[in-house]
């Protein structure tokens, strides 16, 4: 039997939940059925971090990743891993962070993987000093491949790496938050009859992915009109503003927390459109939108961000909206919200493209599992 290895965040309970780690746990679950796969959280409950903040040196996160290191060095040197595969930050400091484990891996000519579930690497590169890019190409050069989220992606490695070694593997969703078709079925008989519209926006609260653009544009909808749905932590610079509307708009606006699993299928279901106008610079293809189609919304959000347009279209999927735009984003949600016809048609690519067997096809092909 393959014995993998897997490096990168995975979510503890409620914290640590992100598009990355959401990733890492689904492909977890996916392989461990067939392969001997081991996991190594690099995720060390350091807190929800504002923006700015992100990949910064910090000496209580270093101190932790430094003890941690050691221990985990030794796992892989004992055991007998066919690959090895993690999912490095796309910060010059977040990379560098999975160096150590590179390393053993090249040490013990075991192929290894990189997978950047993001947009923002070649600018990171770019960025970077001489010595600083001669440091990551060191890296990139022996590693077995890298990995990234959809076909628009692969120019962050052009010229870095050969283009027989670029793969582009997709988001998968997991199996519990996919609806069945009977629940698909009972959504399209109740849409029509609805007297009150339901949006969601399923994400980390954050400036840069729209939140404050979507609490602004709730104030054009009347309260028997439209009820907006909020679910994710919150960024610290923007918690008073966001608490603010919450406040001041009571029977319109609703803040759920940190959801998984079942309530975040439910909260899904329950909406007619899934709402993520994000202009995040890290962005990569967001497993909320994915989320969104297995659960048949319709979904508006910023179609040229990161690398959404591999998995969204304009009035296919739902409806673009202009960057930090109210009013593009009010005529998208007037647009599409009496529109039935994205409820089928989302499920179905979300269900045949998307899934937990999907993705883990996809990385199994990529690792030469058979």
């Amino acid at each position: 039997m393959k014995k993998i290895l897997l490096l990168g965040p995975f979510p503890i309970n409620k914290e640590g939940i992100t598009g990355q780690s959401i990733a890492n746990e689904t492909l977890y679950n996916g392989l461990k059925d067939k392969y001997s796969v081991d996991k190594i959280n690099t995720y060390k409950n350091i807190g929800f971090e504002n923006k700015e903040d992100q990949g910064k040196f910090k000496v209580k996160k270093f101190l932790k990743i430094i003890i941690s290191i050691f221990n985990e060095i030794s796992l892989m040197m004992k055991n007998k891993y066919d690959v090895i595969y993690m999912t490095p930050g796309q910060s010059y400091l977040g990379f560098l962070r999975f160096t150590p484990y590179m390393m053993c891996a090249f040490f013990l000519d075991k192929p290894c993987y990189i997978h950047i579930h993001g947009g923002n690497f070649r600018n990171m590169y770019n960025a970077q000093s001489k010595m600083g890019k001669r440091i990551l190409e060191y890296f990139f050069k022996r590693t077995a491949g890298a990995i990234v989220l959809g076909e628009s992606l692969k120019k962050m490695f052009e010229g870095l790496i050969d283009d027989k070694k670029i793969f582009v593997c997709e988001n998968g969703v997991q199996d519990e938050v996919i609806a069945t078709k009977e629940e698909i079925e009972n959504k399209k008989n109740i849409f029509l009859s609805k007297e009150k519209k339901k949006i969601l926006y399923l994400s980390n609260l954050m400036k840069e992915k729209g939140i404050l653009e979507v609490l602004e544009v709730s104030k054009c909808f009347k309260d028997n009109e439209l009820e907006f749905n909020l679910a994710g932590a919150i960024e610290p610079n923007i918690k008073e503003i966001v608490e603010k509307y919450l406040k001041e708009y009571p029977q319109k606006l609703f803040y759920h927390g940190i959801v998984n699993g079942l309530y975040k299928k439910k909260l899904l279901l329950e909406s007619d459109i899934f709402i993520l106008p994000t202009y995040y610079s890290n962005e990569g293809q967001p497993i909320s939108i994915l989320e969104a189609y297995v659960n048949g919304c319709a979904v508006i959000t910023t179609e040229n961000t990161g690398g959404i347009k591999d998995i969204f279209k304009d009035s296919v999927n739902g409806k673009n909206c202009k960057i930090k735009n109210i009013e593009s984003i009010y005529s998208a949600i007037k647009d599409i919200l009496e529109k039935e016809e994205f409820i089928d048609r989302n499920y179905e690519y979300g269900v045949d493209k998307f899934s937990k067997n999907c993705f883990i096809e996809r990385i199994e092909k990529i690792f030469k599992l058979y």
